[in-house]
């Protein structure tokens, strides 16, 4: 998913609203990631110019000065040179804050509301099922792990939850979305797969996770890796989950969440033995016209105007137009340089995203990704197959996303294929569906999806059910 962040987070930056400049004045907080806080203090002096300071509580009493400060009636900005970081938002009313993007190596969405207290500001966001799960108790027991993939050389580090009693177990494969995620696939201070492999564990069901290569405890360069690679590493997750003692090697299924419910397919297609297949949010279509698509929903969503919705469009077309025709590396460079810079003379993108935009377009990933068809791995699966989609996902959109998946799938007489009602892209219950709201809402999975994924998995990793 986080790949996909940048276009996210970026078009988070043309929510408009109404605001008087000098309402900036004064305390801002907000939450980055969903748990990382940070505090925005903002000053005019006499002059009229602005300054500001920002806090970062959780890493230390540190207080830097921003040396560029921008404000008008519905936009704030500043950058701190001295840690490479900087901010750009305009006004949300209906959030009654800076909606934006934070951009410091990777860019993510944030939104600064007005501080009351800076007890409020510095609280911890609640999440109630992960509380619960670490209260206890577990009927599982847990087991750090390590594999190798030995085509690429690297060590990945996971996490394996065996049910408690005498197994062997059927048992399911996580694969993360897209980005540097770790085992839990930590989302805006949400641990998804922690709260998904809890529910399945409890239903009976040994749960593999781990992290990325080059994330977390695996080895390996994440940075330079592409879907392929990705699914190798799956693949070798898949391996080693079948060689444990504790588990029925032939009842292993594979749950992939967005760009791993791209790899989920692909695994099946090469190896006919994976017993099923859940598709949490899975693209049914292109990358490139997934991505055009979440930048006009999410904008829309967000309150972003017409007209600015086509020029970011109209920028976003002609991008992905110029990197397809790019015949290396170093020349999709310059094109993305280029293209990029217009954007930013043109007032499309905002200029402290832009270099952000040029690495993530021209990654080997991306490049990869903007040319890989779903489509054809979907028609192959032959084992049974259950694709979800949140009705209010406006990364990967239902209606659009869904109508290909069902189409693809349409020969395979053992595929399910459904629209949940109000939830987002991580499955949670939503209003708006933006990706800002994600670290706002307190649940990290709804229970009714939790509760239609597993049991679809209990009842499609036993032989015996499915022959009844």
């Amino acid at each position: 998913m986080v790949a996909l962040w940048l276009f996210i987070a970026l078009s988070a930056t043309l929510a408009a609203g109404s605001a008087c400049a000098k309402e900036a004045v004064g305390d801002w907080s907000g939450l980055l990631a969903g748990q990382l806080h940070i505090i925005v203090h903002v000053t005019k002096d006499a002059g009229g110019q602005y300054g500001a300071t920002l806090e970062s509580p959780d890493q230390g009493s540190a207080v830097m000065p921003a040396d560029k400060v921008a404000i008008d009636a519905d936009h704030f900005s500043f950058t701190i040179t001295s840690i490479g970081g900087s901010f750009a938002g305009t006004w949300n009313a209906e959030k009654n804050g800076w909606a934006g993007t934070w951009t410091q190596g990777q860019t993510l969405a944030l939104i600064l509301s007005r501080m009351t207290s800076r007890a409020a500001a510095l609280a911890p966001a609640r999440r109630p099922q992960e509380e619960a799960i670490a209260a206890g108790p577990r009927p599982y027991r847990q087991e750090a792990v390590n594999f190798a993939n030995e085509r690429a050389g690297i060590k990945l580090a996971g996490t394996l939850t065996i049910p408690d009693g005498d197994g062997p177990f059927p048992a399911v494969v996580l694969i993360c979305g897209s980005g540097p995620e770790t085992r839990d696939e930590e989302v805006m201070g949400h641990k998804v797969f922690l709260v998904l492999a809890d529910a399945l564990n409890r239903r009976g069901i040994a749960v593999l996770r781990y992290d990325k290569r080059g994330v977390g405890e695996s080895t390996g360069s994440y940075a330079t890796a592409t879907i392929a690679e990705f699914a190798a590493d799956a693949e070798a997750a898949l391996r080693f989950v079948r060689s444990h003692p504790a588990i029925a090697a032939d009842r292993v299924g594979l749950v992939g969440h967005s760009e791993g419910g791209a790899v989920a397919p692909m695994l099946a297609v090469r190896d006919p033995s994976v017993q099923f297949v859940v598709l949490m949010a899975a693209p049914g279509i292109r990358i490139g016209q997934l991505l055009r698509l979440q930048t006009a929903r999410i904008a829309k969503a967000s309150g972003t105007p017409e007209a600015d919705i086509a020029r970011r469009l109209a920028f976003f077309d002609k991008l992905y137009a110029d990197l397809a025709v790019a015949k290396s590396e170093q020349q999709a460079l310059v094109v993305a340089k280029t293209d990029v810079a217009e954007a930013v003379a043109e007032q499309i993108i905002p200029a402290a995203s832009a270099d952000a935009l040029v690495t993530m377009t021209t990654s080997p990933w991306a490049r990869e990704a903007f040319a890989y068809d779903p489509i054809p791995a979907l028609r192959q699966v032959k084992t049974p197959v259950l694709a979800l989609n949140g009705s209010r996902d406006l990364q990967v959109p239902a209606e659009e996303n869904l109508s290909q998946i069902s189409a693809a799938l349409q020969g395979n007489s053992r595929a399910t294929v459904a629209e949940l009602p109000n939830l987002n892209h991580l499955f949670q219950t939503a209003k708006l569906g933006t990706p800002a709201e994600y670290g706002e809402i307190e649940e990290t999975i709804a229970p009714t999806a939790l509760k239609i994924i597993s049991d679809w998995v209990v009842t499609h990793s036993d032989p015996l059910r499915l022959q009844n």
